[in-house]
Formats: C-alpha cells, structure tokens, sequence
C-alpha cells in the first residue's frame, strides 16, 4: 500500500480473523476488537445477578449504599440518582472488583460519560448510557479501547429502617426529658414558649421526632435513636440554659451475639427563670459581679440569663448595674442562690407621673426639633436603651381612689415619658410567709434598701394583652363527691389535652398522627402555625429580639451541623 509520501506501509493479517489491517497494538481488526464485552462487565452485579436498586414503597425512598441502613430522596434522572447508580454498579467500584473485571480479560476500567435511558416509569427499571475506556489485556501487551455500553437497574421493593420502626408501633431509643421547675405553676409555659417558637422554625428537627407527651413541668420527646436526641438537645441548649444529663437502662440483652437493647435517657433542665421574674441574688453568689445580695430582675433568657439591678442608686453607672450567668453558675449555687421572689403573673399598672434622670447626657438630652426629651427609639436613635431615672408613679386603680405615689429609681429612664403606663412589682402590698422573709432579709448586703416599687417594663395595649388578665369562666360545682371527683379529673385531662394540642401547634406537630409530622404537611398549615406564634411574639418587642438572636445562633449550629455531616458521610 502507498502512502502520499511515497513510502509503503506493509499490512498484517488480523490474529483472530486473518482480515489484512494495519499493523496495532493488538495486532486485531476493529470487528474483533468489538467482540471484547465490556457491557457484560458493568451488568453483573455484587452477587453475580442483575444490578439492582432498592426502593421503599412506604415513603419513596431509595438506598443510597445497596446495603440497607441509609435511605434518601432521590429526583428521578437527577444527578444525585446518577451518583448513587453509579456507586452501585461493582465493576467501577474500584479493587474488590479487580478479580471480576480480569476474569474477562479487562485490566483497568474507567468511566468517561453517563447518562439516563427513558424508561417507561411503571417499569420498575431505569437504564444509562456509560461511555467506559478499558484496558484489555492481550499478551505480551495491554490495548485499550472505548466503548458505549447499556446498563439496567432493576429497582425492587425494600422497607427503610424508618417505616420498619413505624409498623412496629414507632419504637424508640432515646427520650429527652425537657423541664422547667418552677416555685410557681404560672411561669413555666413562658419560660417554654422561646424553645417551642425555635423547634416551629426547624421541620427538619421535628422529622425525627417520634412522639411528643406533656408532663406536669414540660415535655417528653421520643426518637429512634440517641444521635439524634443529642442533635436536638445541642439544638434546644443554643437557645435556652440548661442543664444536660445522659442516663440509659437495659432492656435485654444476647450474650452469645454480644448485643444488647438499650434504651437512653437525656434531661435537660431548665434553669427555672423566666424574662421579668423578679429574683434575690444571695450575697455568697458567686458569677453575678456586683449584683451579689441585691434585688434584681430578669432582662432577658438566651443562652445565658442577663440581670439588671431592680434598685439601684441615683450615683451608680449603669454599666454596674447589668450582669449575666450561664446554667453552671445557677446549678452551682442552687436555688438558695438565685431564689424567685415574684413572677410576671404577679405584675401590676402604674402610670408614670414624673421622670428625672439620674445622669443626664447633653449630647442625647434634648431632640432638633424642640426641648423635649429624646428617648430610644433603635439602635439607629443615637440613645442608649437603658439608663437610670428616677420616676413618680401611682397605680392606676389608685386614680379617683387616693392620692397614695411612690418613688422608685428604674434604669427605664430613655424609654419612660410623663403619663405611660409601666408594668411593675407592688412590694409593699405582697405577702410572703415568715420562713421566706426572714431567708430574703439574711440574703440581702447590709447596704441594700428594699423599694416599695419595682418597674419591669412599658405597658402595651389593655392589660389582657400583657397576660395579666385571669381566667373569666368559673368552675361549675357538682352536686355529689363523685361528681365533683370526676369533674375534675374530667377538666384536669381537658386542660393537659388543651395544652398539648396547643403546644404541638406552636411547635409544628400534629396531635391527631401521634405528634409526628412530615414537612409536606407542615408546609400546608405553615401559615396558621406561624399566625399563631406570632400572635404572642407582637405582644412583646423584647421577646422578638430574644427569638432572633436564638435564630442566629441556631442557623450557625445548623451549619455546623451539616458540615460535619458531609464530612461523615465521605468518610
């Protein structure tokens, strides 16, 4: 044969079939070197039989590792299918399938494209294109060549570990134990409410609960397993402080498998404060600076408790008058340390009938406009929020009553004006038992005066929008002891189921499918839950700021979280 250079290339008869070619690495035709099946290879599956896929016919997920434990959604024809159909094929799986891929003659094999096969969807099949670069090994030499080749998934039908758990009557292995023990039954929904409003944010943290029940002083949530019972308490301690202790008990064991059914318990104790209580700090306290043997108010709950000074001096900075402690602080101490005095329930109106301020500011203290006083309005007004003043007030069941005032030094002074109503603590008409007076006077420095009134916080709206407004419907009495015994364990088991329901609510579950919902659903009653909750978090501006933070704070461990999860699942 002549070339256009003129030279002469000699050809070679094919080695299988004798055809003249050109001389190649393997000394074969293109006819004999197609003969190589390489689809065959791919086809086979890790037992031998055909490539298969497993799918749940309960919630439509499919296995991601062909071995049964982790199970996801998957988007037909979407790259992540493609992934997983993939790594399910064994021949590109890498070494433990080197002695299949030898046997028929193939050194090493590589993919170079994918793509789906439109099958029809009641097939139970799905089919991909793989275009495959393989070395064959033909002695004394190595040759490869490329291919396109069809391979078939046959999915079949396989139960995940989730439904299994479900048709099994929703078994669980861990409880987490949530509490808030209070001194009083009135202050532990408020003191809950922060962390009901951050699990109605989360749907992806409500998939995994199992059930919910109410207790006296909280909640119990079930899960199938204790990771995630500590994912959702690391969750629940970004929002709240409280305490953590892990328990487990043995339910059965097999001592010639070595396994073991193990249940686990997590509780988690809140501290029992809530935002506006009005608390003693006992003078050997130790974590609250200089609010040490004081009286002092509760400004805020997040991961830490914030304190302000309930009375303190004209002189002093307002720098010295705030604090904070963390949950150890408080569990170290005990509640002799940090001990309730009063409760939000126990606020009553005043109206502000003058307002001095303790240290005045002449670059904040008079607007552009005219000579009145400047108040904080945001971070943006130039005002800081708190500053000390010293106030008039008068109960506002006191007007056309008496003339009965009284003085008291608050650090509202940038948010208090001549003639709003306040929010306080009547100190001079509470009762208190002998034992707790005595114990409160021996808590208190020698220097403290105890005031007669004690302001929390502006007043909005009508006193039924600020909770202080009581229950307007009275118990019907019965007619004999059993009636009466029965109708109040009737109306005891209405109230907790009341509660219940309207704690799930709050929280994105549904009571009437055993608490548990899926974010489809959720999604579909996502306005009417977040209406709800909103309703009590316009009430109160502070508990807006309170709730964003724990937002931030939240989607910064939620991050966290779904990086070291990535990072586990490619290990």
């Amino acid at each position: 044969m002549s070339s256009t250079s003129g030279l002469t290339i000699s050809q070679i008869p094919c080695c299988t079939c004798g055809i003249y070619i050109n001389p190649n690495p393997s000394n074969q035709c293109a006819s004999c070197l197609a003969t190589v099946d390489i689809s065959s290879v791919l086809q086979r599956g890790p037992s031998g039989g055909d490539l298969t896929l497993h799918q749940c016919r309960k919630c439509r997920k499919y296995d991601r590792n062909g071995d049964g434990k982790f199970f996801t959604h998957l988007d037909p024809e979407s790259p992540e299918m493609m992934a997983v159909l993939l790594k399910l094929i064994p021949a590109l799986s890498g070494k433990n399938q080197q002695w299949m891929r030898r046997s028929h003659g193939v050194e090493t094999l590589s993919l170079l494209d994918s793509m789906f096969i439109w099958t029809e969807p009641n097939s139970m099949r799905t089919r991909l294109m793989l275009t495959v670069k393989a070395d064959i090994n033909e002695a004394p030499r190595t040759v490869s060549i490329q291919q396109r080749c069809k391979v078939e998934f046959v999915i079949q039908w396989r139960q995940c570990p989730d439904c299994t758990r479900e048709s099994r009557q929703r078994t669980w292995q861990a409880i987490v134990q949530l509490r808030q023990k209070r001194a009083d039954s009135d202050g532990g929904n408020k003191g809950l409410l922060i962390l009901e409003l951050a699990i109605a944010r989360n749907a992806e943290l409500r998939k995994h609960i199992l059930q919910v029940q109410t207790k006296k002083s909280g909640f119990d949530f079930y899960f199938p397993s204790l990771d995630k019972a500590r994912h959702f308490c690391q969750y629940l301690a970004k929002a709240a402080p409280m305490r953590t202790k892990t328990s487990q008990s043995l339910v059965s064991e097999d001592v010639k498998n070595n396994t073991a059914n193990i249940k686990h318990t997590v509780s988690l104790d809140m501290v029992p404060l809530c935002r506006d209580d009005l608390v003693v700090i006992d003078k050997h306290a130790k974590g609250v600076g200089r609010l040490s043997g004081r009286l002092c108010l509760v400004l805020k709950i997040s991961t830490t408790v914030h304190l302000v000074d309930a009375s303190p001096s004209r002189g002093s900075d307002m720098s010295t008058c705030l604090s904070d402690f963390n949950s150890d602080n408080y569990w170290r101490g005990g509640e002799k340390s940090f001990r309730l005095l009063l409760s939000s329930r126990r606020l009553i109106r005043f109206t502000v009938l003058d307002v001095e301020p303790c240290v005045v500011d002449e670059s904040h203290r008079y607007s552009n406009d005219d000579n009145s006083v400047q108040l904080y309005e945001g971070p943006t007004s130039g005002v800081a929020k708190y500053s000390l003043a010293d106030i008039e007030v008068a109960r506002e069941t006191d007007f056309g009553v008496n003339d009965e005032t009284f003085r008291c030094v608050t650090h509202l002074g940038n948010l208090l004006n001549v003639g709003d109503t306040v929010l306080g603590y009547d100190l001079t008409s509470s009762v208190l038992s002998g034992g707790d007076e005595w114990s409160i006077e021996n808590a208190f420095v020698n220097s403290f005066v105890m005031p007669d009134v004690v302001i929390v916080r502006k007043a909005k709206g009508t006193p039924a929008d600020d909770g202080l407004e009581g229950d307007s419907q009275g118990k019907s009495k019965a007619k004999s002891s059993a009636s009466k015994k029965r109708g109040r364990r009737l109306q005891k088991e209405e109230k907790k189921q009341k509660r219940l329901e309207a704690a799930a609510a709050r929280m994105g579950l549904d009571t009437d499918k055993d608490l548990h919902l899926d974010e489809e659903a959720f999604d579909e009653d996502n306005d009417l839950i977040i209406s709800q909750a909103m309703e009590h978090i316009n009430i109160d501006q502070d508990l807006a700021e309170d709730l964003e933070a724990v937002e931030r704070e939240l989607r910064l461990l939620d991050a966290t979280v779904v990086t070291d999860e990535g990072r586990t699942d490619e290990s």
